[in-house]
């Protein structure tokens, strides 16, 4: 089954061995995830909890939005790979389908709008949060190779997955901005993202698992950048990031706590809940 054709019936004919076709997907990935943060600055203006966040909250609060977005098409795009592709697994290492050519230049566009605004951010406010850069800029040097390199496409695919939990965290940390953690919505949302990590675990294991039946094929044939990155990223995330996310998520669903704007919580807290600038 051909998922591209549904996102667009003429991606099923594009030349995707070409750099320029994969290029000007890169660009048009780019351009639309700095289209939805800008229309999420329009639109996001008319809520009264969003004009008295700080500009640096208000960054926050668009990028919350992009990730979302790019959240929803990786569910869409893991679950079509976990459970309805078939050309993908006849080649672990060198099979690719249409839709993983546009999946894979779809994420390395968002990638590099997203380590760009994670740069700018960190060199203007001072900041620098570790495991969040190291998982991006590992994901755009990643899912770059893979694209030069035209090999682990499976893996690739099958990993967009883990990103099910986005659009829950997201989620999470607007209705906090909203003042809306004691509803249900905010205790429902959490409890589903909290079993997302949980769910995240089973998919990185499972990695693991397919690993170890197809290891003499990717042992023989994977390229060694491309070994070395996957493997790399794939431990980070399965014995150190999910679990810390995982025991995070789970501690806030109890104590619904904005670790991120931990001094504009108390700002909050002593002006009778409203944020200065």
């Amino acid at each position: 089954m051909v998922l591209a054709e549904f996102i667009h019936p003429s991606l099923a004919d594009f030349e995707f061995e070409k750099t320029s076709v994969k290029l000007k997907l890169i660009f048009f990935s780019f351009v639309f995830f700095c289209c939805v943060y800008v229309v999420s600055t329009v639109l996001s203006a008319v809520l009264k909890p969003y004009r008295i966040l700080r500009m640096k909250e208000k960054i926050f609060w668009h990028l919350a939005i992009v990730r979302a977005v790019y959240g929803l098409f990786c569910i869409v795009i893991g679950i079509w790979a976990l459970f309805i592709d078939t050309e993908l697994e006849k080649d672990v290492v060198y099979a690719t389908t249409p839709t993983s050519h546009f999946a894979m230049s779809i994420t390395v566009g968002f990638f590099i709008f997203e380590c760009s605004m994670l740069m700018w951010s960190d060199i203007y406010y001072k900041q620098f949060n570790v495991l969040l850069n190291l998982h991006h800029w590992i994901s755009l040097i990643g899912y770059s190779l893979l694209i030069y390199l035209g090999s682990t496409h499976y893996f690739g695919c099958r990993g967009l997955v883990l990103e099910m939990s986005t659009p829950f965290s997201c989620l999470c940390w607007t209705l906090l901005k909203c003042d809306l953690a004691q509803t249900f919505l905010w205790k429902a949302n959490q409890f589903f993202l909290v079993h997302t990590f949980h769910l995240r675990s089973v998919v990185e294991c499972s990695m693991w698992y397919h690993t170890y039946l197809n290891w003499d094929r990717i042992w023989s044939a994977m390229p060694t950048a491309m070994f070395i990155s996957f493997y790399l990223q794939l431990f980070l995330v399965t014995f150190i990031m999910t679990p810390f996310w995982t025991y995070k998520k789970t501690v806030q669903m109890i104590n619904p706590v904005d670790w991120n704007f931990e001094d504009a919580n108390k700002n909050k807290s002593e002006n009778g809940g409203i944020k200065k600038e």
